[in-house]
């Protein structure tokens, strides 16, 4: 098959749709189909990338790590037809996603939508007043893309009863991100001993480390309000924070407030392909967000043999086992009470087989071979659907 994804972030950028459509082209790939990546321009692009095509971009005012183009239809709608693609997989509700949509339309053949993120979770970026009002049409807009599409597809079954609530109306499939099982069990332990020796942290430590994006929706700040109360009864104690973002500034200026400096260390956004080997330098991951569709890093954490202890989300029923691989919290006591027993004779290290064992359902190759289905099935539907319509002209034109 020819298969074109369009999305308005991808790699070298780091977030979770970037990785998700990263590996579903590597994935599809390997499965013998020609993958065609739509995407936006990006200054941080050095080489040449085979089946990339980027819409010129400017960064987003609101959020400077990302992109929004400005492209024009007519030229693209060229190019994607020149391509002869069997289907189109759009992964934005945005300019790129919008192309993809029309172009599908236009093309007649079948567009499969997967929606993200929730974006009412981040309209206090735009501080408009009237913040309610502002979601109801973010979830307008939400449903609207959703309903464009032949099928919907999910990562969780929170985000597909969150869309029901918006009123989307057509078939919405759960099916789960896939990552690189392998990549995050090749640790270069020489490369943890260089971070560890960068940060000053000490083999007797007990490390939490939370990666992701440095943003407000994330709830870091909690985690940090935590590590002023756990230091309290543990001086071993040390939290790694991997990544950048607006509120980096802000929690730094809390650590400095809470005079945690010696317990909480600020790394910066890193390379991907190192990612792993800042997993490894924790004992256990943490996060405080509720604003996840399903949880990559969770689960990236796990398949480095790294427990949980996380907020109480619905993203993470699926893969969650408390007391197996993991904990979560609802308050301040059970995060202190989580971290105790985590830490209690080593628990955590215990775990760490378990929490390897329990994301194995989520390796990118069963990803790409269900989306793959997807696109079959779909496509054998329009298939059918088109020789209907020509029998159907066949009969109307003899009938005239």
């Amino acid at each position: 098959m020819r298969i074109g994804l369009f999305t308005d972030t991808y790699y070298p950028e780091i977030n979770g749709v970037a990785n998700s459509v990263y590996q579903l082209k590597k994935e599809l790939e390997d499965r013998g189909h020609e993958v065609f990546v739509f995407t936006v321009s990006n200054p941080i692009v050095k080489e040449k990338e085979s089946h990339v095509y980027r819409m010129k971009s400017v960064a987003c005012p609101l959020l400077k790590e990302r992109r929004m183009s400005y492209a024009g239809f007519r030229h693209w709608f060229q190019l994607i037809g020149d391509l002869k693609l069997h289907v189109i997989h759009t992964q934005t509700e945005f300019t790129v996603g919008h192309i993809g949509r029309k172009a599908a339309k236009k093309l007649h053949i079948p567009l499969i939508h997967t929606y993200h993120t929730i974006y009412e979770d981040y309209t206090h970026y735009l501080k408009i007043p009237g913040n309610e009002k502002l979601k109801g049409m973010v979830r307008t807009i939400s449903r609207v893309c959703c309903d464009h599409a032949d099928e919907v597809i999910v990562p969780t079954d929170k985000v597909k009863k969150l869309l029901i609530t918006y009123g989307v109306k057509k078939q919405i499939q759960v099916q789960p991100t896939g990552i690189q099982l392998s990549k995050f069990s090749l640790v270069d332990l020489e490369k943890v001993q260089q971070i560890k020796a960068q940060y000053n942290i000490e083999t007797n430590h007990h490390v939490l480390v939370s990666i992701g994006r440095l943003s407000k929706e994330k709830s870091l700040n909690e985690i940090i309000e935590f590590m002023s109360k756990v230091i309290k009864t543990d001086g071993l104690v040390r939290l790694l924070i991997v990544g950048d973002g607006p509120e980096r500034e802000h929690l730094e200026e809390q650590v400095r407030d809470k005079n945690l400096e010696a317990y909480v260390y600020f790394t910066g956004e890193v390379d991907w392909k190192e990612i792993q080997n800042y997993y490894a330098v924790g004992d256990v991951f943490t996060c405080a967000s509720t604003s996840e569709t399903q949880g990559l890093t969770y689960a990236e954490a796990l398949a480095c043999g790294k427990p949980l202890l996380v907020r109480e989300d619905e993203c993470l029923s699926s893969f969650l086992q408390s007391g197996t691989n993991g904990y979560f919290y609802r308050d301040e006591t059970e995060f202190i009470n989580c971290y105790q027993i985590l830490f209690q004779n080593e628990q955590c290290r215990k775990m760490s087989f378990d929490a390897m064992e329990s994301v194995n359902k989520l390796s990118s190759k069963t990803f790409g071979k269900n989306i793959e289905q997807i696109y079959f099935r779909l496509t054998k539907q329009a298939q059918m659907q088109r020789k209907g319509d020509e029998l159907y002209e066949q009969i109307h034109s003899v009938a005239g």
